[in-house]
């Protein structure tokens, strides 16, 4: 049984203006706002995505996945140098999506939450989350399922125990999305306290050393990237 490691932190990312050339030993997590959907044209999305939109009961989820899709097309146009209409996505290990260009090693992921979208976008595995910190949301009902005795006790003792559990939330659905094993019934196992961890490789199907980042965003949200960290990384915070 092998072991793999991962490391939580809390940091507080500067965020930048524009985009600057991507290297293999960079990550970039991008920040777009919801409410400018209307600016971000629904003719690059494939059929398929339109049909999909169409299927939404209510224009405001409607809206959110036009705005995700297209904002995701966009930027990969910007990574790989395919028009955004013509980029084409494939179900990948775990059906996790994939670009179908089999030259390009572009690994990407997407949350939502709110008014807020981010796009992590690397050449490792990546997965990423965000949460709106939601006043009314009853937390302690899901603690004893999603997490240890231990993380629960630091929840409930914390000077701010709602949001201390977003961000060790947060920090767990990144994990998760980035093996995209659908590990609902294992949260509790996946650590998310600051410093080092084991973890069991084959909980999370994937090798190699971790580090989860997580970080506060407009004072409303709080966001997670989980990484592979076989080599070190340059990661970078854009405003779309």
């Amino acid at each position: 049984m092998s072991t793999n490691r991962i490391f939580c932190e809390q940091i507080d990312p500067i965020w930048q203006k524009g985009f600057f050339s991507h290297s293999e030993k960079q990550v970039d997590i991008w920040k777009i706002s919801m409410q400018g959907y209307h600016l971000i044209p629904e003719n690059i999305l494939s059929k398929g995505e339109l049909l999909k939109a169409a299927r939404f009961l209510h224009s405001k989820d409607r809206d959110s996945f036009i705005s995700r899709r297209a904002a995701l097309r966009i930027l990969l146009s910007r990574y790989t140098d395919i028009p955004a209409s013509e980029i084409e996505f494939i179900a990948g290990k775990n059906k996790k999506p994939e670009l179908r260009a089999e030259s390009d090693k572009i690994q990407f992921n997407v949350s939502h939450s709110g008014e807020l979208i981010l796009i992590a976008i690397s050449n490792t595995e990546i997965g990423v989350d965000i949460e709106r910190l939601e006043t009314g949301f009853k937390y302690t009902d899901i603690l004893k399922h999603s997490f240890s005795e231990h993380e629960i006790s630091c929840i409930e003792e914390a000077s701010d125990s709602r949001e201390l559990f977003f961000r060790l939330w947060t920090r767990k659905e990144a994990q998760c999305k980035a093996s995209s094993k659908g590990l609902d019934d294992e949260l509790r196992n996946i650590p998310c306290l600051d410093g080092w961890h084991n973890i069991n490789e084959e909980l999370i199907g994937l090798n190699g050393n971790w580090l989860l980042k997580s970080f506060n965003i407009d004072y409303e949200y709080i966001g997670s990237i989980a990484c592979q960290t076989e080599t070190k990384l340059n990661y970078l915070y854009f405003e779309f």
